[in-house]
């Protein structure tokens, strides 16, 4: 079993909660950090190896109030990595937080659920 990884949030980067025992793995807050190869690589890496012995409902929730292009490619990565868990039935579902004053992250949880073949709400907080 993967050792569960909890990044604290701070003012430029998010919450990050990874634990396959509960199987919702939770992004919180803004992520816009300074180093986002150093701060999403070991992320992108758990989750790399989550999917060779993924739990059979994965839960993906992300609460996020800012996002920069950086980060944004690597949480495609990490969505797109999930894809091949539906495909052998596995449950996979990601939910995107937005504020209802908040258009550019509903606009953004709608653009992600269209490009990804995942299950995936888009949710006003």
């Amino acid at each position: 079993m993967l050792e569960p990884i909890l990044i604290q949030q701070t003012s430029d980067t998010p919450k990050v909660e990874l634990d396959m025992e509960k199987g919702v793995f939770l992004f919180e807050g803004k992520s816009l950090p300074e180093d986002v190869f150093k701060f999403y690589t070991p992320v992108q890496q758990w989750f790399s190896e989550y999917v060779s012995q993924a739990n059979n409902q994965t839960e993906i929730v992300f609460n996020l109030d800012y996002f920069n292009s950086s980060s944004a490619r690597f949480i495609v990565k990490i969505l797109i990595g999930l894809e091949p868990l539906c495909e052998e039935g596995k449950n996979v579902h990601v939910t995107w937080y937005y504020s209802q004053d908040d258009e550019l992250m509903y606009d953004r949880g709608v653009e992600l659920k269209s490009v990804l073949k995942l299950p995936f709400d888009v949710v006003l907080k």
